[in-house]
């Protein structure tokens, strides 16, 4: 059985509209509803790690707020671990972990330690799970030093690094990343990449990751979930998304410097650039093989290196988007 289930959800809200009128809008105002989430569906089993991405406004925070029981769905059907998230919100938040990039999870004037105290109470954590999994998570997030002191005191990447563990003190089944790496250092990102990866192998914990940081993306996430304007435009896996839409390659040249006026007229090959020893090609390996190409310009010129790049995840996706709008 699926840990989640999605069916033709939709998200619904009222927006005030203004009019030429200061008085209308103050005492009469005039709404429109906009459409946040667009009956969309899906499925995820235990141990999947799922990145939930688009471009701003496309409804990934409020398809997770729905998820996490903090919004009521406008229609639809959504389970989560055999919940109704919004009408059994503390049966339902006994079993997840929640990350929203820029709101806390800790107390402003108290010690990282105490709210975490607080929060073993809160979610009823046993005394020696609570200690192994503080012990743990102090070692993986690199918080020994940070544990006495209140949260108001520390840097952004302190505090997420703190708030990403607080998540996972009471062994959530699924946990929603929204923006965990929002605004923060290389070594703390390196430091929440690792410990995602570490608690989904090991625990086979849920994740649903919505980040603009592709980088997250293609490190921790296997299956991909692109959404647009409230729609789901793609449901696969990582793996086939590069298959399927990342066919376009770049090789790079670097040559003797004596590049004559190079003309490259093989099918789905674009010149890109060509200085006195720099020749970048650009090509679709549906249609021309690599190493075919490379010895074609080695019969015009003298190739002293070469590289090929494959597209990034980022660029695929931009593409997708580009296309479905």
């Amino acid at each position: 059985m699926a840990q989640i289930e999605v069916k033709n959800l939709s998200k619904d809200y009222k927006r005030k509209v203004a009019s030429k009128s200061f008085l209308k809008d103050l005492f009469s105002p005039d709404y429109e509803t906009v459409r946040a989430v667009n009956g969309i569906n899906f499925e995820l089993d235990a141990g999947e790690a799922v990145g939930y991405i688009g471009p701003n406004g496309s409804g990934k925070s409020t398809t997770i707020k729905m998820m996490s029981g903090i919004l009521h769905p406008t229609s639809g059907e959504l389970n989560v671990l055999g919940n109704q998230p919004a009408k059994n919100r503390i049966r339902n938040n006994k079993e997840i972990g929640v990350v929203f990039g820029q709101r806390s999870s800790l107390w402003w004037d108290v010690s990282v330690i105490e709210s975490y105290k607080l929060l073993s109470v809160l979610y009823k954590i046993p005394k020696k799970q609570f200690e192994q999994n503080l012990e743990m998570l102090t070692e993986a997030m690199d918080l020994r030093d940070l544990l006495n002191i209140p949260e108001r005191q520390l840097s952004l990447g302190q505090k997420m690094r703190c708030n990403v563990a607080a998540a996972f003190l009471h062994d959530p089944k699924i946990v929603f990343l929204d923006e965990p790496t929002v605004g923060i250092d290389v070594s703390a990102k390196a430091d929440i990449r690792n410990l995602i990866r570490k608690i989904n192998e090991e625990k086979r914990t849920t994740f649903i990751i919505t980040s603009h940081d592709f980088q997250d993306i293609e490190a921790l996430c296997r299956r991909l979930i692109i959404l647009d304007k409230g729609n789901i435009v793609i449901d696969t896996s990582t793996e086939e998304m590069r298959k399927k839409f990342g066919s376009k390659k770049t090789l790079k040249f670097t040559t003797d410097g004596k590049n004559p006026d190079l003309t490259i007229t093989i099918e789905g090959v674009e010149q890109i650039s060509n200085t006195d020893n720099i020749l970048e090609l650009g090509f679709d390996a549906t249609k021309c093989v690599a190493h075919e190409l490379i010895s074609h310009v080695a019969g015009l010129t003298n190739i002293v290196d070469v590289s090929i790049n494959e597209p990034t995840i980022e660029s695929i996706i931009e593409g997708i988007l580009n296309t479905s709008s």
